[in-house]
Order: C-alpha cells, then sequence, then structure tokens
C-alpha cells in the first residue's frame, strides 16, 4: 500500500495581490483578499504540425505558442480590498481624508506622477508615518501618502502618487485620522498611476499560494487586468464581488508569500440604501452593478511567449434592479418615459466613525432598457436594466466623462 507523501487543504488556501510599478513585473502581494473562488487558467497554444511527409500520420509535431493567463474571482464584499480592482477597471483616483489637520505647507517643486519624493518649503508637522494630502483638500486633485522618511524638506512617500502636481501645492498634514475616502472613475487622459501609458489603469500581481506548487508553494499571475468587476446586494445574503481578468500566464513565486489577512468584516446587503432621481427607493430586493472593460492582449515577434502589452479599450456599466414586491410603477414608467435619472447607492456595514466601511456608487445618468412584469411570486414585481451613460459629473481629475464614480470608504491610507 502507498499513500500521498502530502497533501494540500484547499482551506489553506489565500490570495494575495499587489500593485505593480511596471506591467508585468511581479510584485510580493502587500494585501490578502479572501475569496471563496479563485479560478486561474494558463492557456497556451499549440501550434500542430501536419505536413505531409509521404506517411499516413496526421500529426507530427506539437509546438509551444504564445501563452496567456485567465483569473476569475468571487467572494463577499471585503471594504479594504475593493479598491484594487476599483483601480484597476477605472484608474482615475483621488482621495480625501476624515481626520484633524494641522498646519499647511507647499510643494516646494513640481511632482511629476510616479515620483516618490516630494520637497515642501516646511516639514515641521511631517514626520516618519505621517498621514498628508497632497493638492486641494475636498477637489479631484487631493491625493494622500504617508512619510516613510524625511530629510530636511524632502519627504520619501509610502507610494508613488496618480497625479501631476505643480509647484506651491497645498500640503495638508493629519494629526489624526478617522478614515480615507478613496474615489474611482473612467481614467481619460494623462500618463495614468504611476506613470503608465497614455489613459491606462495600473496593473496587479496576483499571487495564489495553495502550499502544491514547489519550493514556494505559490504562483504569480503578473500583468493582471479586470475584464470585468460586479458587486452585488441581494437583500437576504451578504454584499458580495465577483470579476474577471486577463494576465501573463503563472510563473512559480519566487519566494513563500505571507498571509496578511485583515479585521474588516464582509457586510450585509439589507444595509444598503439606493436612490433614483434623488428619492430613496425602499421596495428594491436585489441589485446588481456590472463593469465591463474591452481588453485587446498584443502578442508581437519579438522572442517573448507572453503579450507585449494588454490594452485596455472602452468601459461600459450596467445596473440590474429586482422591485419585489413593486409597491408602484415608478421604476417601471422610468424604463417607458425615458427620463434617465440619477442612480445611487450605498453599501456599508452600518458603522460611524473609524469603523466605517462603505461604498457609494453613483451614476448621474441612467437609462432605464429593459422593463419586465414579474407575476413569479406571490406580489407583483419588475424586473429592470439601466444602462450608465457617461457625463462630465462623473468624471476625474483626468477630464472627459465616465459612466459612473465610486467612492469607497476605509482604514486604507491609498491604493
Amino acid at each position: 500500500m502507498s499513500t500521498a507523501s502530502a497533501v494540500y487543504p484547499v482551506t489553506r488556501r489565500f490570495i494575495g495581490v499587489a500593485k505593480e510599478a511596471t506591467p508585468g513585473t511581479v510584485v510580493a502581494p502587500t494585501f490578502t483578499y479572501p475569496m471563496t473562488k479563485f479560478a486561474p487558467k494558463d492557456n497556451i497554444t499549440y501550434l500542430k504540425d501536419t505536413a505531409w511527409r509521404n506517411s499516413m500520420a496526421e500529426l507530427y509535431n506539437v509546438i509551444q505558442g504564445v501563452e496567456i493567463g485567465e483569473l476569475d474571482f468571487e467572494g463577499p464584499f471585503f471594504g479594504d480590498g475593493a479598491g484594487y480592482g476599483l483601480v484597476n477597471i477605472l484608474g482615475d483616483y483621488w482621495q480625501s481624508v476624515n481626520g484633524t489637520a494641522t498646519a499647511t505647507t507647499t510643494l516646494s517643486g513640481t511632482y511629476t506622477a510616479g515620483g516618490t519624493t516630494i520637497s515642501v518649503t516646511s516639514a515641521t508637522n511631517i514626520t516618519i508615518g505621517t498621514t498628508f494630502a497632497v493638492g486641494v483638500v475636498g477637489t479631484n486633485a487631493e491625493e494622500v501618502r504617508t512619510a516613510t522618511n524625511v530629510v530636511s524638506t524632502t519627504v520619501t512617500l509610502n507610494a508613488p502618487m496618480y497625479q501631476n502636481h505643480a509647484s506651491t501645492v497645498i500640503v495638508t498634514p493629519y494629526s489624526a485620522v478617522t478614515t480615507y475616502v478613496h474615489n474611482f472613475s473612467l481614467l481619460n487622459s494623462g500618463t495614468g498611476a504611476g506613470g503608465f501609458s497614455s489613459a491606462q489603469p495600473p496593473t496587479h500581481t496576483y499571487t495564489d499560494y495553495t502550499g502544491v506548487t514547489a519550493t514556494s508553494g505559490a504562483r504569480n499571475y503578473a500583468y493582471a487586468c479586470y475584464s470585468d468587476l460586479e458587486i452585488l446586494g441581494t437583500a437576504t445574503q451578504l454584499l458580495m464581488w465577483n470579476g474577471k481578468a486577463t494576465a501573463f500566464a503563472s510563473a512559480i513565486a519566487g519566494s513563500t508569500p505571507t498571509a496578511t489577512v485583515s479585521s474588516v468584516k464582509p457586510q450585509a446587503s439589507w444595509i444598503s440604501t439606493l436612490s433614483i432621481g434623488g428619492s430613496t427607493v425602499s421596495d428594491i430586493t436585489d441589485w446588481k452593478v456590472n463593469i465591463t472593460r474591452k481588453l485587446d492582449p498584443k502578442f508581437t515577434n519579438s522572442g517573448q511567449q507572453t503579450p507585449y502589452a494588454i490594452p485596455r479599450g472602452e468601459l461600459a456599466v450596467m445596473a440590474d434592479l429586482t422591485y419585489d414586491p413593486a409597491t408602484d410603477e415608478s421604476g417601471f414608467l422610468v424604463y417607458l418615459n425615458n427620463t434617465q435619472p440619477t442612480l445611487a447607492i450605498t453599501a456599508g456595514n452600518g458603522l460611524t466613525g473609524a469603523n466605517l466601511e462603505q461604498i457609494v456608487l453613483s451614476m448621474n445618468v441612467a437609462a432605464y432598457t429593459t422593463g419586465v412584469l414579474d407575476d413569479s411570486k406571490t406580489t407583483f414585481g419588475y424586473s429592470i436594466t439601466a444602462d450608465a451613460v457617461a457625463n462630465s459629473t462623473n468624471a476625474g481629475p483626468s477630464g472627459g466623462v465616465s459612466p459612473i464614480q465610486i467612492a469607497l470608504t476605509n482604514g486604507v491610507v491609498n491604493y
């Protein structure tokens, strides 16, 4: 009788994620996102040689062609981890701070997106570990970072900023912070996060620890680009999310990753609130917001088996709403009359202060495209779908238009 030398329980699996400084260059995970599904797939194109050879066989050689990875995610929505997917698929990003500000200073020189230090006119209120905002507070030019080193008036950032900042821009240090608000919209111009190519969101490395892989027990999936991100609220369940991404095919991680699971809890969906045209709606049982992005992986004759690049194209947003029970025809009439009102969904943990975890999905123009009466249950209901229309109100600091703007509140400094 033989026995296995080792077994690897699925329950010990964990998924790590980190933002890449350069697309496709692996980085070690900085955050562990609890999931119930992580389905990676290495797609390798095998090229078959069937050329005639004066023989009755069909296949003579199989040669490896190009390769690419696919990722499929699913699980409860966690307010601290959600920002990684949102910035990956949308790209435009700015922040604000709920906290106690101290005396401000200013930049003493320009800052180019992707840099790791700033120069200030005075660093009196900035020491190692200080949180500070760069840009006018309350505007979409505001970005938040912490100081990892301070030498005279040169401050090293915990992460590069996404935007360029002109000299003399206000820098606001904070002596205490309650929560951070992270805002996401569609990136339309500029070099993007950390100096990426024109209007391209950042990429991420996902690390899948199973224990099965030799040496490190994990595989890396670099250059991950989201093509689909969906957030779902069903009143009787947890708030959920799922997503799909295209990435480089897997590679063995160079070292064993460490799980860094936060204490943040998932959220009950019933706490959600929905507003249509500025009025609160209380008879929606299920809602879903689906963000999709076109990807176009490029393979070139450059001696590289993986894609040369994975460009991101157009983005679309759709919402599904289930009225159950329908208390009137208001949702159906919006569909019939094509009034295209605002649609805002707020989902959180119901707490306040430093314990608040919340997401707000704002669509300033929602065109209702289907409306169907549902008589399959004990009371009448409606199934409604809406397409979010691009508009300037939902746009971020990169300008242009966007179909959605998302605000995420939590205790994470930046993504």
